[in-house]
């Protein structure tokens, strides 16, 4: 029986985690190494030359990685999160689909959510050393749904974070936090679209139709995929 898993695993693992991500500490099977203590959603699909700063209610400096943030916050609900406007619409997303335990961990450090310029097939980030939630502003060109599912990957990093446990997010407690971030991001896309998936030309919702038929309810096959998968290997290492 394992190793029929483990047969399926790898082909999958091709199919959707080199298109689709790499993790959400290095979230992109095809992007560049992420930086220690940087948790990162990758999904693969190119889409050119990144634009310049970072959009929305902070910009984030890639030379010196400072983050700076304005007066943007989403106040809807009793919660007061820094983020700007045109992300409030991805957090009503959240509370209406009973993911307030992940905004509740964006208010109680409280952590700003921002969109960021990042490396092409990245489509989000959590940076603990920063306190900052990044969201690839190439995600402003897709749906609000799957912009969510991202940023639903995110906040479960920074939740774990809250909660102790991340540790130096390596081994199996680095796996272990990717199983998590995954399994949620396609319950969330699954509540939001439906068991079938989305029909859809968009690649990004494409890929998330894939990680939702491959890990909804199937959460030691998704740690499967993730254990063999050769960059999830680079960043997490041998399991402890």
């Amino acid at each position: 029986m394992l190793k029929n898993l483990f047969l399926r695993a790898l082909p999958l693992a091709a199919l959707v985690l080199t298109s689709t991500f790499s993790l959400a500490f290095a979230e992109d099977l095809a992007a560049a190494p992420a930086t220690p203590g940087t948790a990162t959603t990758t999904d693969g699909a190119t889409d050119g030359a990144i634009a310049s700063s970072v959009l929305g209610a902070a910009s984030v400096s890639a030379a010196t990685g400072g983050v700076s943030v304005d007066g943007d916050h989403w106040t809807a609900y009793g919660f007061n999160l820094s983020a700007p406007a045109s992300m409030w619409p991805m957090l009503e997303l959240l509370h209406r689909y009973h993911f307030d335990w992940e905004l509740y961990s964006a208010e109680q450090r409280p952590t700003p959510i921002v969109w960021a310029n990042l490396p092409v097939g990245v489509y989000g980030q959590y940076v603990p050393s920063l306190n900052v939630v990044r969201v690839s502003w190439v995600l402003q060109n897709s749906s609000v749904e799957v912009a969510t599912a991202f940023l639903a990957h995110e906040l479960t990093h920074l939740t774990d974070d809250l909660n102790g446990k991340l540790g130096d997010m390596t081994g199996d407690l680095c796996y272990s936090a990717e199983t998590r971030a995954f399994v949620n991001e396609a319950n969330f896309w699954q509540m939001v679209v439906g068991a079938q998936g989305k029909v859809t030309n968009d690649p990004i919702e494409v890929q998330e139709n894939a990680k939702m038929f491959a890990f909804v309810g199937n959460s030691k096959f998704a740690d499967l995929v993730l254990r063999t998968t050769a960059s999830y290997i680079k960043q997490c290492g041998a399991a402890k």
